[in-house]
Order: C-alpha cells, then structure tokens, then sequence
C-alpha cells in the first residue's frame, strides 16, 4: 500500500512536469492599441521642442568655432643618432657608459646596436 502511494506520487509529478509552459503574455497596448515602443519618447519631445535639429550633415562644412581642439603633439621620440653609444672594454660583456659618473655596466645578452640603460642614473645608451 505504502508502495502504490509513492509511486503514484511520482506518477503525478512527472506528468506535472510534461506539461508545456505558458506562453508569453501579449506586449502592452494602449487604448489606442498602438505598442508603447510605436510612439517617441520625452527625450525626442524634448529636443523637438527645444529647437533641436539633427540634419548636421546638411549643414555645410564646420566652422573653425565648432571644431574640437587638437591634441598637442608630444615630444618627438629620440632617433637612432640621438642616443650616444658606450665605449668598449676588455671585457666583451661590459661597456664604459658615456654619462657621469661613467660606470662599467654589464652588457651580456645585448646585441651590438641595441638599447641598454645605465641603472645608476637611469639615461638610455646604444651598446656598441
């Protein structure tokens, strides 16, 4: 007995669970059954009622008044022949950096051309 109430207790939620959703209730339609998304929003009003036009392209060209400002343009990048190169030493690893207090800095693993920076005072060289 005990049995048949539980099985038909599984019975009945499994045909409960087959049953379809309920579909989606119908968008809102105002008494004069256009949706709420048909008419224009305050926004719109607003700027109508403001004097708001938005035919720009019809305007013609900018005027210099209108036109953002530009951006400044940074300073230029120092080029290849702006960066003095350190001097060589016995040792092939290490340069003599051309800045004060002229350091012997270790150069292993640089190419010869390449960027190197003296860590005492932070200014960039060319390795030789």
């Amino acid at each position: 007995m005990k049995k048949s109430k539980i099985s038909l207790g599984i019975l009945c939620l499994g045909a409960a669970a087959c049953d379809p959703l309920p579909p989606y209730p119908p968008p809102y339609q105002r008494a004069d059954r256009r949706p709420d998304s048909a008419r224009p929003g305050p926004y719109y009003e607003d700027q109508a009622r403001n004097g708001y036009r938005n035919d720009r392209l019809n305007d013609g060209p900018y005027n210099q008044d209108e036109m953002p400002p530009r951006e400044q343009p940074r300073e230029p990048t120092p080029t290849r022949d702006q960066y003095p190169v350190a001097e060589r030493t016995d040792n092939p690893n290490q340069v003599l950096s051309p800045y004060a207090p002229y350091n012997v800095i270790d150069v292993e693993g640089f190419r010869s051309g390449q960027l190197a920076k003296d860590p005492s005072n932070g200014k960039i060289f060319r390795v030789p």
